[in-house]
């Protein structure tokens, strides 16, 4: 009977052990999850920042020199096209 309690105890403190290691380990996966996303949506925001300041500059130049503006269109229309077209 006393190695039957022995095996029970054991038994019952693996699976405690086994329980806080798996609690201990989802807290930390959120962490990183959580970190992570912060981080991610850190990125987006100044990429997003970035993508707006380059596109006024582009609106500005375009403005401020029709002709080049449709000139460079032009070529990346007929690049675009060529590229297309290809076998």
């Amino acid at each position: 009977m006393a190695t039957s309690k022995k095996s029970s105890n054991k038994k019952k403190d693996i699976e405690e052990t086994i329980y806080d290691t798996s609690e201990v380990l989802q807290e930390k996966a959120e962490d990183t999850y959580d970190a992570l996303l912060d981080r991610l949506r850190y990125e987006r925001d100044g990429l997003e920042r970035e993508f707006r300041h380059e596109y006024r500059n582009a609106r500005r130049y375009v403005r401020a020199h029709p002709e080049q503006g449709l000139g460079l269109a032009f070529v990346a229309g007929l690049v675009v096209g060529a590229l297309l077209t290809r076998k």
